[in-house]
């Protein structure tokens, strides 16, 4: 694993991208680059200063979409990253992680990704429709927020081919040589598994 010999990264960065959209891959990419990137961030969720914010610089997944509004009044200078894709890659990748994946976890943790989901999607359960719509929702939420402030917001489509040549400059990195990482596709091995 390359890893870049810098100093600590002052500046918060929260990932905005909902699940499923390379928030595994940007978490490991920051790793790569010496960035201190939260596994987890499900503190956030019932207090926005939990020690968690202190021990960190980056952080993704949920229920960092749910809370970036309140994160950006609470860190006032931090920057935010959305990662996306298409959206009907995205509905099935959903559907296979709740109808799947999500209910093989531990009790305590799936209770946490139920409450998530509850406040993000309005349900625990995979509903086609309701997702579609949530993802026009969602992003037409966070254009609007940023839209007066468009240097605060990096878009990455690791998908389309983004990688280290957008995600670096913006977090004023130099660019590795080790290829970009792409993590946590469907038949590989996840880092949460431990936890099951």
């Amino acid at each position: 694993m390359f890893l870049c010999n810098i100093q600590t990264v002052m500046t918060k960065y929260f990932c905005i991208g909902l699940q499923r959209t390379g928030t595994t891959s940007l978490h490991q990419a920051a790793l790569m680059l010496g960035v201190r990137s939260a596994p987890m961030s499900a503190d956030l969720l019932y207090d926005l200063h939990a020690p968690l914010i202190d021990q960190y610089d980056l952080f993704s997944d949920n229920p960092i979409p749910l809370l970036y509004p309140n994160l950006d009044q609470a860190y006032p200078g931090s920057k935010f990253i959305l990662t996306t894709r298409p959206l009907e890659d995205w509905l099935t990748s959903v559907e296979w992680l709740l109808t799947h994946d999500a209910p093989r976890l531990k009790p305590s943790l799936r209770a946490i990704g139920d409450d998530i989901h509850q406040r993000l999607y309005g349900r625990t359960t995979f509903d086609k429709p309701v997702f579609r719509a949530f993802w026009h929702k969602y992003h037409a939420g966070v254009e609007a927020h940023f839209a007066q402030r468009p240097g605060d917001l990096l878009t990455l489509n690791f998908s389309a081919g983004d990688g280290w040549e957008a995600l670096c400059p913006f977090l004023d990195l130099p660019i590795p040589k080790a290829p970009f990482p792409h993590t946590n596709r469907r038949g590989k091995k996840r880092w949460w598994r431990k936890l099951l």
